[in-house]
């Protein structure tokens, strides 16, 4: 087997499988607040019906003159399948080159387990002027877990990234009309990266679920900082502007492998916790968000948001042990692209008690359209691979939501919100050389995805 194609790949097998797991852009979750749910997010960092804005809009605690805290979980149930064909490619010991064996349909549905995200915030104004702020929540995550007898667990098989965001900030209003807040963002990340031979591995039986890469116990801190504004245009509209830094958290955990990197180096033992690091580059946010209401019964929330996903150009992996060839190691371009996310919503107010909401929103996908030109196994083989990967199927996406709020009293209030997510199929081409050429060709036929969520607030 040509070594080259196997140093650009012996991780890229694993640490590409990052998912769509939590149906949003590229890995970015949303869910950071029950009530927002309904909206579809809409203006999120304007409204400021509870304390949970402070995830959005670090000025948020400007708007509470009296302690507000508000704490919630959302449950996201994903359906992500994907069906297509399997090509190997067999050495061919009199040209040097491969010859393709004939392909097997294979499909998996549903390798996007579900998950739980829960969220807590506290506001607390000092004086007049000033206010504290402090949330807990998280932006990122994701979970793939593909079925053991898919037959291309060497490209994607398992992964998990689980992140938590706590935030402490500082507000100042000036003369209830505009108020400025910072934030500093400290963010925990914990990842594991699995690959391995399918279970029914049909060129060598006897090779069926050997592991390729366990990379586990993978985790880092990080400190990034948000900053925001609120202005108050009349005492029906106000309007919302804020930002949040990039982050770039540098995983380091243990990288174990039945076959690494004794495949290219024979001399060397198969890795048993040897240390590894891979940095994530998370992209910066700005939102917009505006909000009005028409009168004691309606009102209207439009909100943008742009994530600047240009700077996650590709994953590089280092495994000092293994010497030369993964340290470091260029395994995986995604080339994502930064997009818009849109979305409006309608609240309406029949009484002092309850509030109900609908929204709609838009979300453009981080993976590139299009075929990545230098892929070298891929090019050597003369097939064409998208940029899109099984395990980032990622796609333009649509929500529709509904949700309320009841007021038991002037202090307690429940809130409740649902949604329902799609998008469209897309084609995926990809390749591995391990442990020989491999070649999907296919894509996803269903990504949808179920939301729910409940929170309580409380203010005293």
């Amino acid at each position: 087997m040509n070594k080259t194609f196997l140093r650009r790949a012996v991780l890229a097998a694993a640490i590409s499988s990052a998912s769509s797991g939590a149906m949003a852009a590229g890995f970015y979750l949303q869910e950071t607040s029950t009530s927002g749910l309904g909206r579809a997010f809409a203006a999120e960092n304007a409204i400021g019906d509870n304390a949970a804005i402070l995830a959005r809009n670090p000025a948020g605690s400007a708007l509470f003159k009296e302690i507000s805290i508000s704490g919630g979980v959302s449950y996201i149930n994903p359906e992500i399948d994907a069906a297509g064909d399997v090509t190997y490619f067999l050495p061919n010991p009199i040209t040097g080159g491969f010859i393709p064996l004939e392909p097997i349909p294979i499909k998996d549905d549903d390798y996007s387990p579900s998950a739980f995200i829960p969220n807590a915030y506290l506001a607390l104004p000092i004086d007049d002027c000033w206010s504290f702020g402090l949330s807990m929540y998280t932006t990122y995550g994701l979970e793939t877990d593909f079925s053991s007898d898919w037959l291309v667990t060497t490209i994607a098989d398992k992964t998990e990234l689980l992140t938590v965001n706590i935030a402490p900030s500082v507000a100042y209003d000036y003369n209830d009309q505009f108020s400025i807040g910072l934030a500093v963002n400290f963010l925990y990340a914990d990842a594991t990266l699995k690959t391995k031979f399918p279970s029914n591995f049909p060129l060598d039986p006897s090779a069926s679920n050997t592991s390729i890469l366990d990379y586990d116990n993978a985790d880092d801190w990080d400190v990034s900082w948000s900053i925001g504004a609120l202005w108050n245009i009349t005492d029906r509209t106000r309007f919302g502007i804020s930002y949040h830094a990039e982050l770039d958290p540098e995983l380091e955990g243990d990288v174990n492998s039945d076959i690494l990197p004794t495949a290219l180096i024979p001399t060397l033992p198969p890795f048993h916790n040897a240390d590894g690091n891979v940095t994530l580059d998370l992209p910066d946010t700005w939102e917009l968000g505006l909000y009005h209401r028409f009168d004691n019964y309606w009102g209207i929330a439009l909100g943008a948001m742009w994530t600047d996903w240009d700077d996650f150009e590709r994953l590089e992996a280092f495994v000092p042990e293994g010497g030369a060839p993964f340290d470091p190691l260029l395994f995986k371009e995604e080339n994502f692209s930064s997009g818009w996310r849109y979305s409006i919503a309608g609240e309406y107010y029949p009484c002092e008690e309850v509030t109900w909401r609908i929204g709609y929103a838009y979300d453009e996908g981080a993976a590139r359209d299009g075929l990545n030109p230098d892929e070298p196994t891929a090019n050597a083989l003369g097939l064409p691979v998208t940029w899109r990967t099984l395990s980032i199927p990622d796609t333009d996406r649509q929500w529709v939501t509904f949700g309320g709020t009841y007021k038991f009293n002037n202090q307690l209030s429940i809130d409740g919100g649902f949604a329902y997510l799609w998008g469209d199929d897309e084609t995926i081409q990809e390749i591995t050389p391990i442990p020989v050429p491999t070649y999907f060709d296919g894509g996803t036929t269903n990504i949808e995805a179920w939301l729910a969520g409940v929170s309580l607030n409380y203010t005293w």
